[in-house]
């Protein structure tokens, strides 16, 4: 047998070590992406706090600020101010959705590797006792008898999304992470578009200001 057989259980070995170590790269890479996503969380808080105070001081102090912006400089900031709060909401619903994405892969790899380690250990075992039994044995988990079995408890619609899912993404070993960090690039992008609209404010309470 040479190197170049196909039939090698080495080269067979050795690709799939190959593989398990470049896609344990591309997972770090992915969970050490998303673990930002808090920051960019705090600023976004940060602003929409701002944008809570700044339309509560408009409203409670609205006499005051009228001579200086007129009615509809008045209206058009506290629009702006409205939808800068709207897009910070935005944010926080794509940042929770990354931070439980992320913990529920990062907990879910840290509970099934030490399953996989001893079914590895035994399937070794197993494998060299039939062997010397001249037994044949398939010792493959079954992917498709766990997600039934754990789809069992759940309304027949959140069954249906499960299967969805996994027929989506089957074969996609970065599929959890993927979700992870799809979702916080949307929390950057609201994040962004929240930050331009608060500016957007203060330019047009200046302009408003300006003007009179």
């Amino acid at each position: 047998m040479t190197d170049s057989d196909p039939g090698d259980p080495l080269l067979e070995w050795n690709r799939l070590n190959k593989e398990n170590a470049e896609h344990g790269f591309v997972s770090g890479l992915f969970q050490s992406m998303s673990e930002t996503s808090p920051l960019v969380e705090k600023f976004s808080m940060w602003l929409l706090a701002g944008t809570g105070a700044t339309a509560a001081l408009l409203i409670t102090q609205i006499e005051s600020v009228l001579p200086y912006l007129s009615e509809s400089g008045f209206k058009i900031c506290l629009i702006v101010l409205v939808l800068s709060a709207l897009l910070g909401f935005i944010a926080k619903y794509y940042s929770l959705r990354c931070e439980i994405q992320t913990k529920v892969q990062s907990k879910f790899m840290e509970l099934v590797k030490p399953v996989l380690d001893k079914h590895e250990k035994d399937e070794d075992r197993i494998k060299e006792y039939a062997k010397q039994k001249g037994v044949t044995l398939q010792t493959d988990i079954d992917l498709s008898r766990i997600m039934n079995e754990f789809s069992r408890p759940f309304p027949f619609w959140v069954k249906w999304l499960i299967s969805r899912k996994i027929q989506k993404t089957s074969g996609d070993r970065q599929a959890g992470f993927h979700i992870a960090v799809k979702a916080y690039m949307s929390q950057i992008r609201w994040t962004f578009f929240q930050a331009l609209l608060f500016i957007a404010f203060i330019l047009t309470a200046t302009w408003y200001a300006n003007a009179i």
